[in-house]
């Protein structure tokens, strides 16, 4: 009797053996920078950062918009960076807070927070 051979399937689905023992693969699967809104009006609500710039503020025109009169209309931006988002100030009357300290611009580490007006937000790093 002849051997018969078929071919492999290599889809993601399929579980190898070894040892006669299935051997299954999950592919990692990426997930989004989000800042976290915590504390402030609409709070709790996450804000998935997917664009190469996000701007908060007040104005309709904002990505993330929070309606606080503590907020400048055109608050702060984020903008995407090869290792993750940079925070900066837009020139607000407020200012902008990370991790407590006032400052013009941040490079955002997972869970930093960020104080904009009376908005509180927990930066989240994406994978």
């Amino acid at each position: 009797m002849a051997n018969e051979s078929s071919p492999k399937d290599n889809s993601d689905d399929q579980a190898t053996r070894v040892g006669g023992v299935p051997v299954f693969k999950v592919n990692k699967q990426e997930r989004p920078a989000v800042l976290r809104l915590v504390k402030g009006p609409g709070a709790p609500k996450d804000y998935v950062l997917d664009l190469d710039e996000v701007v908060v503020g007040r104005s309709q025109d904002a990505h993330i918009i929070i309606d606080s009169e503590s907020i400048s209309r055109r608050h702060a931006s984020l903008h995407r960076t090869e290792g993750g988002h940079l925070c900066r100030d837009l020139g607000s009357s407020n200012g902008l807070l990370v991790n407590a300290e006032r400052r013009e611009t941040a490079e955002l580490k997972d869970g930093d927070s960020v104080q904009i007006g009376d908005a509180l937000f927990m930066y989240r790093a994406g994978s």
